[in-house]
């Protein structure tokens, strides 16, 4: 596979990455959702800096995925849904 080269923005800060070619669109919609979960908690939350936004935003999404490994045969549903989800908030 090819590899490229990409900047992402998460949080405000800029990450050079080396990834496959097929898993840009991926990547990329990965870190729009945290930089939405980082903002919506920012709006909700007080906070000292963002490695605390962070850290809320990874607890969240290890928590839907450990839900989704642990529904076992509704999984390609869940996910199905939750990337769907994730696809209405890119777009808005």
């Amino acid at each position: 596979m090819a590899s490229l080269t990409i900047n992402i923005n998460v949080a405000g800060r800029s990450y050079r990455m080396k990834i496959d070619e097929k898993e840009e669109e991926y990547v990329r919609a990965a870190a729009n959702a945290i930089n939405d979960k980082v903002n919506d908690f920012s709006g909700n939350y007080a906070f000292k800096d963002k490695q605390d936004l962070l850290a809320m935003v990874n607890i969240t999404f290890a928590s839907e995925l450990l839900k989704l490994k642990k529904s076992g045969d509704n999984t390609s549903i869940i996910a199905i849904d939750k990337l769907q989800e994730i696809e209405a908030l890119l777009s808005s």
